[in-house]
């Protein structure tokens, strides 16, 4: 257990021997007053003196009648049953709650919200389902809270319908720009499940969907860029990847590949050129420096290893590095062409076993783009790693 549950088990220690004194109104001053005490809160104490804080909250819990009075420590131990993964306990703790005759409708709504989410946890997602459709066709205080659960639901379940529907009223009632972010995603998953199928008009307007409710979806603008790219219409997606550069520019590398493709396919190269040249200015990255020294090398190679060894200079990249011998090891000969060589494979070597993009909310990290990170689930927030080892 962390240094934060361990805190959490002596707080509700200290709290229900307080609220054991407090209902009798005094301390204990004899032994048989002492004998009042439940058994199971002093057998507590004893496991949680010996480490052992999982038996320990389970009898602190035996030692509390549930009442108005213990409420809230059988909420908040319910929650902490389900965080350390004991689904069962935490179940059985909510559902003891919600059989209290007493329990007012506000508390009724709250225990079925956690009680939704241990089924969740669970993966009982139907009754979750059911009993959190059930709360929020009552319009409560709790409307985020399950909006946001109810999304969680169908993200899992890839029922993308579902989620847009919920996500859409979550992001109407309560606005955010991460709601906005995550169901433009929504959008981009039924995209290229129609692009699968070659349903392309679908895949056009869900794509423009996405665009709609956040326009800095740079998923959405990729998608579209392809969709064009297989109709053969260059000039639009050249558009759709130029505009990534106002919508984050830390996916530039991810689009340059495509976007020199399609000005090779209905103009000369002077607009991509004049569009690398303009965003190195702003924002240099190792793969716009390469792009522009390989144009530069076709009609004056010295120009080029200039340029690359002056950028390298202002933008040091292990990237650039490598471009630079693989210039100079093309105009040597002998050993010394022989040596460049091998230098060369080592920083290949080096380069690809290095993780080319990160999590910005967690920091995974892996050679794969992902829209959503595998590791903490949020969307859009693996990105390119920028810096010595990255662009």
């Amino acid at each position: 257990m962390t240094e934060w549950g361990l805190f959490a088990v002596l707080f509700i220690a200290l709290f229900v021997g307080w609220l054991l004194g407090r209902q009798r109104g005094r301390k204990p001053h004899n032994i048989e007053e002492l004998k009042k005490v439940p058994n199971d809160y002093f057998r507590g104490l004893n496991h949680l003196l010996n480490g052992q804080q999982s038996e320990a909250i389970d009898a602190f819990v035996d030692s509390l009648e549930v009442n108005s009075d213990t409420f809230d420590i059988h909420l908040t131990l319910g929650n902490l049953f389900r965080k350390k993964g004991e689904i069962q306990k935490a179940i059985n703790i909510h559902q003891s709650l919600l059989a209290r005759p007493d329990i007012s409708p506000r508390d009724t709504r709250l225990v079925q919200l956690e009680l939704a989410s241990d089924f969740m946890s669970a993966g009982l997602l139907d009754r979750a389902e059911r009993l959190l459709l059930n709360i929020a066709s009552r319009k409560t205080e709790f409307q985020k809270e399950i909006f946001t659960l109810l999304v969680d639901l169908y993200e899992f379940e890839q029922s993308w319908d579902k989620a847009i529907s919920i996500a859409h009223q979550l992001q109407l009632d309560f606005p955010n720009r991460r709601h906005a972010q995550r169901l433009a995603h929504f959008y981009c998953e039924l995209a290229e499940e129609a692009a699968k199928k070659d349903q392309l008009t679908q895949a056009f307007q869900k794509y423009k969907a996405a665009i709609d409710v956040d326009v800095d979806c740079v998923r959405a603008s990729i998608g579209l860029a392809d969709l064009y790219i297989h109709q053969k219409r260059f000039r639009d997606a050249i558009k759709e990847l130029k505009s990534v550069a106002d919508q984050d520019h830390e996916f530039l590398p991810i689009v340059i590949p495509k976007l020199r493709d399609c000005y090779q396919k209905v103009w000369s190269g002077g607009g991509y050129i004049k569009f690398l040249q303009e965003q190195l200015k702003m924002h240099p990255s190792a793969t716009l420096i390469r792009a522009l020294t390989e144009h530069y090398a076709i009609d004056d190679k010295e120009f080029a290893e200039q340029f690359i060894i002056t950028q390298l200079r202002a933008h040091p990249t292990i990237k650039g590095f490598q471009e630079l011998i693989d210039m100079q090891r093309s105009d040597s000969r002998g050993h010394d062409q022989e040596n460049l060589s091998v230098l060369f494979e080592l920083i290949e070597q080096l380069t690809s076993s290095k993780p080319k993009h990160r999590c910005r909310q967690c920091g995974f990290s892996g050679h794969q783009l992902h829209w959503q990170c595998p590791s903490c689930k949020s969307w859009g927030t693996v990105k390119p790693i920028h810096g010595l080892e990255g662009e």
